[in-house]
């Protein structure tokens, strides 16, 4: 394993096979925090698996790297738990792995043999939607009753090919609106959203009402054959009129003119929290759930673990899942 710098980085990434996008350089430029960025290979040389991670302190805790997905190029068990392992042993207080890649086992056999365990607390559900866009079941009943529903409201749709800072100021606007109304705990900032699309690989796309008006948004990204669901910033308008299914059916109809193969459509939680509209959301859309690698820890000792599940789940009150 080793550590290298940003540009040779986003020069081996290009190697890869699958990039999830908060390891894409747009999401390193959305970050912003490139002088507490680091950037890691397995092998200058010959790269199967590198990623890029935050490193941060915790007060009471230490230094804490936080690494969320990796690049990937076909890595064995081996290989993953060489690189994780190495990662391991410089001396973070914490290391903690959010992986994004689809589920396997060998990826789960090489982590854990290089000292990392699942979380006590874990921050995310390691489920997605997946749709495959050039063989695509048919949506749901739900669904096309919503599209029918927009296309009677005429709604229309638009990539934007080159965003500017007030796209980007309408799209948090949007959001704003949409996190009110969800209870969110974050905001966007239109900046970073700015710096984020001056990445080709990031798109944005919005809906408007038959009186002009902006009321949907929608950030992915793209790399090789995949695509990621990335931000979604909807109004209480689109959610009436069906504008909020309206613009997913599009970006889908763009992928697939574009022969991009398999459409990310991000987290889900099903269960019994709030959060389980947003499944229901997702799967109308004819997509089939698939697991994620998830969520890895690695701690100096137990008490470091301690300290951060206390303020994640007590102090921020975060959702278990």
């Amino acid at each position: 394993m080793e550590i290298i710098d940003r540009k040779s980085f986003f020069e081996i990434e290009k190697q890869m096979e699958i990039t999830p996008f908060t390891q894409g350089k747009g999401w390193d430029n959305y970050i912003g925090n490139k002088s507490d960025s680091l950037y890691f290979v397995d092998n200058y040389s010959n790269p199967s698996i590198c990623c890029r991670g935050e490193l941060y302190n915790k007060p009471f805790i230490g230094s804490v790297l936080r690494i969320q997905g990796e690049a990937v190029k076909q890595p064995k068990q081996e290989t993953i738990q060489n690189f994780y392992k190495g990662i391991a042993q410089i001396g973070y207080s914490l290391v903690l792995i959010s992986s994004l890649s689809p589920y396997d086992i060998e990826y789960e056999i090489g982590i854990r043999e290089a000292g990392f365990i699942r979380p006590l607390h874990q921050t995310t559900c390691p489920l997605t939607i997946l749709i495959n866009t050039l063989d695509r079941p048919a949506g749901h009943r739900s669904w096309k009753r919503n599209i029918k529903k927009a296309i009677a409201a005429k709604c229309s749709f638009q990539k934007i090919s080159q965003p500017t800072l007030k796209d980007c100021e309408t799209f948090v606007r949007i959001f704003e609106e949409m996190a009110t109304k969800k209870q969110l705990s974050y905001i966007l900032n239109k900046q970073n959203i700015y710096n984020l699309l001056q990445d080709p690989d990031y798109k944005l796309f919005f809906v408007y009402s038959a009186t002009g008006s902006i009321i949907a948004g929608r950030i992915i990204y793209i790399n090789g054959k995949h695509a990621w669901d990335v931000f979604a910033a909807n109004s209480n308008e689109s959610r009436e009129n069906g504008a909020s299914y309206f613009i997913i059916e599009n970006i889908l109809d763009y992928l697939y003119n574009e022969n991009i193969n398999f459409f990310d459509f991000g987290r889900i939680g099903p269960g019994l929290t709030n959060s389980n509209q947003v499944y229901l959301f997702k799967q109308s859309s004819g997509g089939y759930p698939i697991p994620y690698n998830g969520e890895w820890i690695f701690a100096k000792n137990k008490i470091n673990e301690l300290l951060m599940l206390t303020y994640r789940y007590i102090l921020k009150k975060g959702i278990r899942y």
